[in-house]
């Protein structure tokens, strides 16, 4: 036991006193595994890869969820579902170009010219937030969720299809996206398509209006919930 001991530790000297006298070897191999997990990182995060179509997004950015950020710059018509022209911004974006626009869809929803016409009034010019579900290669245009940063609140952000469909401004269809969250989010948003057609918002005006005994009340206590909030919570009119 002891002469085993005794060998480890001799090699363990000789290993120290290599490590010493061949600096490069060490330099070579430090140098090397830096540069493989820099590559890895790099991959992973994309620093500074901006996107402009939605062949340029990772797979791996849909599969993990990865959150992007950007402004959007204007709103596209298009059949279905307007094309939300967004700024992409990855982590380093001021080293690269700014011009170069992401054409993104809303997955699930079509969208009226009403829809059309909030997007362009309350939409345009606002940080977003969005995250890629589908990059279809024979698609410039990536589906994602997109979520728009209150100006009035940093903190507050409002999921845009949530509130299209709570205006009556879109309605559910059958999406092309097959990922399992997707399909939980789409079933978790028909409560709000459902409330908009209760209250006879938007596109569902047309339906015979509500008996007003249970339409007084329900705007009364809208009206005193949004008036007991602070000011600082409150979400601007048109997205309410």
């Amino acid at each position: 036991m002891d002469a085993l001991k005794q060998e480890i530790e001799y090699m363990y000297d000789d290993f120290c006193d290599y490590m010493r006298r061949d600096t490069r070897g060490v330099e070579i191999a430090i140098y090397g595994t830096s540069s493989l997990l820099l590559a890895v990182a790099y991959h992973k995060i994309r620093p500074i890869s901006k996107f402009s179509k939605a062949s340029d997004i990772p797979k791996h950015f849909i599969r993990d969820k990865v959150k992007q950020y950007g402004v959007l710059k204007s709103v596209e018509p298009n059949p279905g579902s307007p094309l939300l022209m967004v700024n992409h911004r990855p982590p380093l974006h001021f080293l690269i170009p700014s011009w170069k626009l992401l054409p993104v869809k809303l997955p699930g929803i079509s969208i009226t010219a009403n829809g059309y016409s909030w997007l362009q009034t309350v939409a345009v010019g606002k940080k977003v937030e969005f995250i890629p579900v589908s990059n279809k290669s024979n698609d410039k245009s990536a589906e994602c969720f997109v979520q728009i940063v209150c100006p009035e609140n940093k903190m507050a952000l409002v999921d845009v299809s949530e509130a299209l469909l709570k205006l009556g401004f879109a309605k559910i269809e059958k999406g092309s996206v097959k990922d399992v969250e997707f399909q939980k989010y789409l079933k978790s948003l028909q409560k709000y398509e459902e409330k908009a057609r209760t209250e006879r918002l938007g596109l569902w005006t047309s339906l015979p209006s509500q008996p007003w005994i249970l339409k007084v009340p329900k705007d009364k206590l809208k009206s005193l919930i949004v008036s007991l909030l602070p000011s600082n919570r409150r979400l601007p009119e048109l997205v309410r």
